[in-house]
């Protein structure tokens, strides 16, 4: 049976009084992690270290030969093995909250009274604004270090990718699937759907092209005809894309066809249909992502992007058990301030790289 998804407000229920939950981690996993919608998009590998090696089997050499009777010729026929080395790397959560920034914002009828004052645990502050945030600030860094993490990331003045002003630290975690998607394609023209609109000098006009009549069908038929065919039949196969080139495909569709593409939200930000008997996921967070951490000021950086796999192919390792570690969250009587702490490793890896067709 799918587990009930847990909300926030159903939280608010849930005290150490009564015994239901003992700390912020255990909110944290249970509304980030605790849910199988999440394998959609990657398997989880733990207790991987730097170093370790992700390895599997490949197929045997062709075998059958002409021929029959006494004393055949024996042959060899070689099975492929495969390995990759994982890159883990470090990331940390260091937070700190002063009693003083409440004062003289809507915030301050939060604060205790006296000589507690500045200590914010237990209160609504904490418990009704910065917990939901720091919900939801955890997803959107484990999908930043997953999908766009980038070991070498530089920003646009620098010659490289990430937005002006943005923190390029948030990203040097690991290599995430993204840029080792991006290594496959540029390696193997094969498995790769060029998107035209891409290249585009401006914003506004790489959005126009993927508009234009054909433009979204012709995308998504050549990435399903180029494909590897064994990529269809994997566990958990579908199409991965922007809600940029799911939108074009369903304007297509529509002003070609007359068919109407019906999507069914999974979760907030993630919604699916078929197209020619494929799943297509609309991942939504990738579009802001690009548009915020991908913008150069004149243009963004591949806005258009799908990649038609398998999360069975798309590993995420973590020395630990689990892919959030614990949270230390206290008052610091000395400082009078409240803190928080969090540290774990991460790391990415691609699995078999022909099993990937890409479009971008």
């Amino acid at each position: 049976m799918a587990k009930e998804r847990i909300t926030w407000e159903q939280l608010s229920n849930l005290t150490p009084g009564n015994g239901a939950v003992q700390s912020l981690r255990d909110l944290l996993i249970m509304t980030n992690f605790v849910d199988e919608e999440l394998g959609r998009f990657f398997t989880l590998r733990q207790n991987v270290h730097n170093g370790d090696k992700l390895g599997w089997v490949g197929e045997m050499d062709d075998i059958g030969w002409a021929g029959s009777g006494c004393n055949p010729e024996y042959k060899k026929a070689n099975i492929n093995f495969a390995e990759k080395e994982w890159k883990i790397g470090d990331w940390q959560i260091p937070l700190e909250w002063c009693y003083k920034e409440l004062q003289n914002t809507i915030a301050e009828y939060c604060l205790k009274t006296g000589t507690e004052i500045a200590d914010l645990s237990s209160t609504e502050y904490m418990d009704d604004i910065v917990y939901p945030a720091l919900d939801l600030a955890v997803k959107r860094m484990m999908w930043r270090f997953i999908w766009f993490g980038d070991t070498e990331a530089q920003n646009a003045t620098s010659s490289g990718q990430i937005t002006d002003g943005v923190n390029v630290e948030l990203f040097k975690t690991a290599d995430g699937f993204w840029k080792q998607l991006f290594a496959i394609g540029t390696a193997n023209a094969g498995q790769k759907v060029a998107i035209a609109a891409n290249d585009e000098a401006s914003t506004a006009l790489q959005f126009s092209k993927l508009k234009e009549s054909g433009v979204a069908i012709g995308i998504f038929d050549s990435l399903l005809e180029n494909a590897d065919s064994r990529i269809a039949s994997m566990d958990g196969a579908g199409i991965f894309c922007t809600k940029s080139l799911c939108d074009a495909l369903a304007k297509d569709l529509k002003r070609e066809y007359k068919e109407i593409l019906e999507w069914e939200q999974i979760f907030k930000g993630l919604d699916v249909t078929e197209y020619n008997g494929v799943f297509v996921y609309r991942v939504s967070i990738w579009d802001r992502f690009i548009q915020k951490y991908q913008n150069n000021g004149t243009k963004l950086n591949l806005p258009h992007r799908a990649v038609f796999g398998s999360p069975k192919q798309l590993f995420v390792g973590t020395p630990a058990d689990d892919i959030i570690s614990d949270l230390d969250i206290w008052f610091d009587r000395n400082t009078r301030t409240n803190k928080l702490y969090s540290t774990g490793k991460l790391g990415c890896l691609i699995g078999e790289d022909n099993l990937f067709q890409l479009a971008y």
